[in-house]
């Protein structure tokens, strides 16, 4: 049974604007505007060497998730928080795994249906996925556990349906353990209200979490070696384009209308946040005992 104990100290609170009905209606009505921008993986890739592509970037942090899964071909997977399914696709398609993505967001789930590729999807919330328990080989989720309100749940609902053996593995966007005054009122809050984060969390209180729900820790990772916020200078300079030759999508994605356009700033917020160390990119694997 799943406990909500934890040893760090008090997250980061976004706002009231953050609830699964506000975060599906943010990535719907951005629909377009994501696909357009960052493509197919609406996640941070990870530069090795320096000269990688934006696709050989991206698929180095899939391949790092995959190679934590520990997976075999036929291994059932849950890929919580999917977005467009692309790491889904991997799997199923590389892996032979038979996956299943959640996801907030029905047009996220409609174009990666039209995408086909062998995954199926819900759209549901992975704190109610209906899963068997006991059943599931592997859990993903790549940068969405933030997204949850209920985070000791999450993790839980993890605990709850992989088997014995199995291993929940997680990318996702953290706080440093002890932010000052004008970290927590110049990033990790704004970037908090700006991303529909309800909880900004550190890594020690994710660690608390995986070990409350009765899973054992394997590896824990800082994944800043690798420059992830250099996605975000490509996003940065995707989106100025765009806003530069489409007047249309300028006055969607600037108008006063859009309570989404505040998120602009965190184009600029986010990366400073990961290179000072206020924000972190982490990954985490862990393991139900068998």
């Amino acid at each position: 049974m799943w406990s909500s104990s934890y040893s760090g100290g008090m997250p980061v609170s976004g706002t009231a604007g953050s609830d699964e009905v506000s975060v599906a209606g943010h990535y719907d009505a951005l629909d377009r505007f994501y696909r357009e921008i960052w493509g197919e993986h609406v996640h941070h890739g990870l530069w090795s060497g320096g000269n990688e592509s934006v696709a050989q970037a991206t698929r180095a942090l899939i391949d790092r998730v995959t190679g934590w899964a520990a997976l075999e071909p036929g291994a059932t997977v849950a890929d919580a928080g999917c977005g467009y399914g692309g790491t889904s696709r991997v799997l199923a398609t590389e892996h032979g795994c038979s996956v299943t993505g959640y996801t907030l967001s029905a047009a996220q789930a409609a174009w990666a249906r039209e995408r086909g590729g062998g995954p199926e999807y819900e759209v549901r919330s992975w704190l109610k996925n209906g899963r068997e328990a006991g059943g599931t080989d592997a859990v993903i989720a790549i940068e969405s556990l933030s997204h949850m309100v209920d985070k000791p749940r999450a993790f839980g609902e993890a605990a709850r349906v992989l088997a014995p053996g199995g291993r929940l593995v997680l990318v996702d966007w953290l706080g440093c353990e002890r932010p000052s005054v004008l970290q927590r009122r110049g990033l990790l809050g704004p970037i908090a209200r700006e991303g529909r984060l309800p909880t900004l969390c550190t890594a020690s209180e994710y660690e608390g979490y995986i070990r409350g729900a009765g899973l054992r820790l394997l590896h824990s990772e800082d994944l800043a070696p690798f420059s992830p916020q250099r996605t975000w200078g490509i996003v940065a300079r995707r989106l100025g384009r765009r806003l530069a030759t489409d007047g249309e999508a300028r006055r969607y994605l600037l108008g006063s209308a859009n309570p989404d356009r505040t998120f602009a700033f965190s184009l600029a917020r986010i990366p400073l946040a990961l290179r000072t160390g206020t924000m972190r990119l982490m990954l985490m694997a862990a393991e139900r005992p068998s």
